[in-house]
């Protein structure tokens, strides 16, 4: 059997680097996580790299929100303004890299 790998071509170390400046913590993990999650995000790469795309890709996990946490139990999780300016943060880090 051929392993395949497709790296993410988002710029991870930038986007977890502004994170962490901005008070947010972060890491990079080398999985996108099971199931689902890993599936979406690796059936992309393939698909950009068969099809020779050049998108901007990679998976972001962010916690859940505080309501959400209350909902479920023992999850990590953000206030609602951390998880918006998280998403700010790595879209401005995506597309500054991109330019």
């Amino acid at each position: 059997m051929v392993k395949l790998h497709f790296p993410p071509t988002i710029p991870i170390r930038e986007i977890v680097d502004r994170l962490i400046e901005e008070g947010l913590p972060a890491e990079i993990s080398n999985t996108a996580g099971t199931y689902l999650c890993n599936n979406v995000m690796y059936s992309a790469l393939h698909h950009a790299k068969i099809n020779n795309l050049s998108y901007q890709l990679g998976f972001i996990h962010i916690p859940a929100s505080h309501e959400l946490a209350i909902q479920h139990g023992k999850i990590p999780s953000w206030s609602h303004s951390d998880l918006k300016h998280a998403v700010e943060i790595s879209l401005d880090v995506i597309t500054s890299e991109a330019n």
